[in-house]
């Protein structure tokens, strides 16, 4: 199990006013601690704050108000699911001092399951999450005075988390976008760091059965060579748009323009670090289709099926709803959620036009797709082969039905005739 610890080092300021009165102040090391300052009438006066036996003054302020300020060095960046480990320490506490923690949400932590904090200030978060990226504020409590101790803590992550599918649908125009980038800026050192740094990547493809491709095999569609510099290699020929793969901004999206329903599947959008750590991300990809039989001609009083499919059975929170032409015979349709088939008993010319099917989740239109049904008379030249054609069969039919009368009547007249017999009456 890997950690990241990070220390908060608290000091402590015992100091004694010109009154003699003892006052205790915490400050964080490295950050910016407040000494008070008693009013003697008058701002314009040289303040000057001895450490220990020192002869020489620790801090002064003049009547100008110059004053210091240190910066606090941030825990260590750390990826997704590891485990940081934070500790709020004092080197020496006074009775009654209290610390406590708070999430970077200003939220207290100890509602949540995977906080676990101890009775010396520390503080442990198992398998962090993008929410725990921000500054955790350790409290110290005394005398009923509070002081606020802020360490900042990068959790490295790949965004957006797509728990829903990508929804697009089969045109020539359409352009399917694979989001993934990092969800804060990495460390400067980690491009170039053997530690921490990026080791390598890549885009993988998985078609769906929908696809009507290889269904489970895994292509890879870009690596990344670890370099140096980075770089990306295209492997797969699919109008895929590279330009975003860029170092300076470590954006790893994909695009392409020309949506098929062989771009069904599962996208997976993977980084590699040093000690075999891998981000990822998965997308699914879901393209809508809208099928007619026949082809998109058909002659009038012709039977016509309009499908929209994603090529599987919808799931119950999807439905489909049909937009016909102004004047199509199926009008009204009624209320949705409409038939993923739609059937036109005898096409007319006020079906033809531009129908559109939508996809929609509860009251959200996920995406839609088009097509452009064209509704024909019957051609002339079509009759007359359909005439030509009956009139042959006919043709033929009687030939064969003369053939056969006049074969009969020649096995009649060539069978010879049986002569009667004649019997001989004799008188005697």
């Amino acid at each position: 199990m890997k950690y990241v610890s990070g220390y908060l080092s608290i000091v402590i300021a015992l100091f004694i006013s010109s009154t003699g009165a003892e006052n205790v102040v915490y400050g964080q090391v490295g950050g910016t601690v407040t000494l008070p300052v008693l009013k003697q009438g008058s701002e314009r006066v040289l303040v000057q704050w001895y450490f220990g036996m020192n002869t020489q003054p620790l801090i002064t302020r003049n009547a100008q108000g110059r004053e210091t300020i240190v910066s606090v060095q941030p825990v260590s960046p750390l990826l997704v699911g590891k485990n940081l480990n934070l500790k709020c320490d004092i080197e020496e506490i006074f009775e009654g001092t209290q610390r406590r923690w708070l999430s970077p949400q200003k939220q207290d932590p100890n509602k949540d399951p995977r906080v676990q904090i101890g009775n010396d200030g520390s503080l442990t978060v198992m398998k962090v999450t993008g929410q725990d990226h921000g500054e955790w504020t350790c409290v110290v409590t005394y005398q009923s005075r509070e002081t606020y101790f802020n360490t900042p803590v990068t959790v490295i992550d790949l965004s957006p988390a797509h728990s829903q599918p990508i929804y697009t649908s089969v045109s020539s125009f359409s352009r399917l976008h694979l989001p993934c980038s990092f969800s804060f800026p990495l460390p400067p050192s980690w491009s170039d760091s053997q530690e921490n740094g990026i080791q390598g990547g890549r885009w993988t493809f998985t078609p769906s059965p929908a696809a009507g491709s290889l269904t489970g095999v895994v292509q890879t569609l870009v690596n990344l060579s670890p370099g140096p510099p980075l770089a990306w290699v295209v492997n797969q020929k699919r109008g895929l748009d590279v330009s975003a793969l860029q170092k300076k901004n470590l954006n790893l999206s994909l695009s392409k323009k020309g949506v098929t329903v062989g771009d069904r599947g599962n996208y997976t959008c993977a980084v590699e670090f040093q000690r075999d750590d891998t981000l990822k991300r998965v997308m699914r990809v879901e393209v809508l289709q809208l099928l007619t039989s026949p082809v998109p001609v058909a002659f009038v009083g012709q039977e016509v099926n309009l499908t929209c499919t994603l090529g599987q059975p919808l799931t119950s929170d999807l439905e489909v709803k049909w937009i016909p032409p102004h004047h199509s015979i199926l009008l009204p349709l009624g209320s949705s959620p409409h038939p993923t088939l739609l059937t036109i008993p005898e096409a007319t010319y006020g079906d033809g036009g531009l129908w559109r099917c939508e996809l929609w989740e509860n009251k959200t239109k996920l995406t839609s797709v088009e097509i452009t049904l064209k509704i024909e008379r019957v051609p002339v030249d079509v009759w007359l082969l359909v005439t030509i054609c009956a009139a042959a069969v006919i043709f033929v039919l009687l030939l064969i039905l003369t053939v056969i009368l006049i074969r009969r009547h020649r096995q009649g007249v060539m069978m010879p005739r049986r002569g009667k017999r004649r019997f001989c009456n004799c008188k005697e």
